[in-house]
């Protein structure tokens, strides 16, 4: 890139603004009343100019003042930057403040979502006789997990790319660049909005669920709430392991790929073509390329810490198929999360 008109930055340049600010001083008073004349009248020939219309107008171009002022109000710094962008990419992922269109599916796998949960706690205080075996997998918070797992996997498909995307591809990433924020501060915000978006499509259904569950409690209302809470731990660990496993795939490929549509494709073909693994590997296998391989599988690795966190048998998935521990899946999941974010950084900081 050719340097010529680059302002100079070493020793000389300052020479040159010493000199620059030194003749401008050796002037005096008359030079500066005159140049103070000289602007009042070229804004006045501005003004006449416009007022005369184009005819009129000056030949050598017009001045305008466009007021331009700087900020007055408190700098609240990186932090407030950061609160932002989680807010502004959670409001865009879910379409708010944005075309109609751009709100149907999001809030249509919300719907999928919550309003299963909430018609099952409506038959608890409305039919007659309704017990937990009637609720079916609803009743049991582990079961449930293999009906959201879905639903989450679908809903990340859709908000990961929705985040980083349209900031390539529409030069946002240079308005973001120009603020006090780093590439690390972007990425820890979009990673935040997509972290907390899908923690509340997992945890909000389970929340009615808990209570529904609850009010089937043979001891009253109150001893369900104390019984089913012991679930609890379990139910939030499972949450984060259904977040970092299937949304950091889906952060990874939002990086590199440059369309939403084409991103939430190939997220899902990715997953779906890991989940195969379950169907090539044989049944309690010893071969050294399957328990390699077994970590890699995107899709069942949060099914296999759900059954480790609710002290389940575990279901013949990959990791249990080669004789490896449910635990495996959740440092699977990290080690995932981890190379993303570090991946995520190097191709950002170049922007920033």
């Amino acid at each position: 890139m050719s340097t010529d008109n680059v302002e100079p930055r070493n020793a000389r340049g300052v020479a040159v603004s010493a000199a620059m600010v030194a003749a401008a001083d050796s002037q005096g008073a008359t030079d500066t009343t005159a140049t103070v004349a000289d602007v009042n009248g070229a804004r006045h020939a501005s003004m006449s100019a416009r007022a005369t219309g184009p005819a009129s107008a000056n030949a050598d171009g017009t001045v305008y003042d466009l007021g331009y002022a700087p900020h007055e109000g408190p700098r609240l710094g990186r932090s407030a930057a950061i609160r932002t962008m989680i807010i502004d990419g959670s409001r865009r992922a879910l379409g708010l403040r944005r075309k109609p269109w751009t709100k149907v599916i999001p809030w249509a796998l919300i719907a999928a979502a919550v309003v299963p949960a909430a018609w099952v706690v409506a038959l608890t205080f409305v039919a007659a006789g309704f017990t937990l075996e009637d609720a079916g997998p609803f009743g049991d918070p582990a079961e449930f997990f293999a009906i959201i797992g879905n639903l989450t996997m679908m809903f990340l498909a859709l908000v990961a790319p929705t985040l980083l995307i349209p900031d390539r591809e529409n030069g946002v990433l240079a308005i973001y660049a120009s603020r006090p924020v780093r590439a690390i501060d972007y990425l820890l915000a979009r990673g935040a909005a997509l972290a907390l978006l899908a923690s509340l499509f997992i945890l909000i259904p389970h929340t009615i669920l808990y209570f529904g569950i609850s009010a089937l409690y043979v001891d009253g209302f109150g001893a369900g709430l104390i019984e089913n809470g012991k679930e609890i731990p379990a139910i939030l660990g499972t949450t984060g392991a259904y977040v970092l496993g299937y949304g950091a795939p889906a952060f990874l490929v939002a990086v590199f790929v440059r369309r939403v549509a084409i991103a939430s494709g190939v997220y899902l073909l990715l997953m779906f073509m890991s989940g195969a693994l379950l169907e090539i590997t044989p049944r309690a296998t010893e071969q050294l390329v399957f328990k390699l391989l077994a970590p890699f599988s995107l899709l069942w690795n949060p099914w296999s810490v759900r059954d480790w966190l609710f002290d389940r048998e575990p279901e013949q998935l990959v990791l249990d198929r080669v004789g490896l521990e449910p635990w495996v899946g959740a440092i699977a999941i990290v080690a995932i999360a981890i190379v993303t974010g570090i991946i995520a950084h190097r191709k950002y900081r170049e922007t920033f």
